[in-house]
């Protein structure tokens, strides 16, 4: 078995509309699938930006969504965050400011780049983060 690369990321959500908002119409992603599967018993709907690509399964019984929490009191195990690159660090920063999603840390620099972190609608940690060239 020879892994090429990174094919999805998966997140159950509770709200898809909430999070097409989110996904789509703030940070950018476009829909590629749209459909609903009987064998699952949800509604699957793949976005994607760059070349990365995120599964949104919204079950028909509705899961709850994940604890926000400070980041000093982050624990849990299993996926710790998300991370998206971007090409302007402060324009992210304002822009999604505007569109209010609050930052629990940063955005902060550091030798290599700047990187920040917030909450998705389902408790996901996210981060954006833009590297030097």
């Amino acid at each position: 078995m020879f892994v090429k690369g990174l094919d999805h990321i998966s997140i159950i959500v509770s709200d898809v509309e909430e999070n097409l908002r989110f996904y789509r119409d703030i940070l950018g992603f476009n829909v590629l699938k749209d459909f609903y599967d009987e064998k699952e018993k949800a509604r699957i709907i793949f976005l994607n930006v760059g070349n990365n690509m995120l599964e949104l399964i919204a079950p028909d019984e509705k899961p709850t969504k994940g604890e926000k929490v400070s980041w000093e009191k982050r624990s849990k195990g299993g996926v710790e965050h998300i991370a998206f690159l971007v090409d302007d660090m402060d324009r992210t920063y304002e822009y999604l400011k505007s569109r209010g999603i609050e930052f629990i840390l940063g955005p902060l620099e550091f030798s290599e780049g700047k990187y920040g972190y917030f909450y998705g609608p389902e408790g996901v940690l996210l981060e954006v983060i833009w590297w030097k060239t």
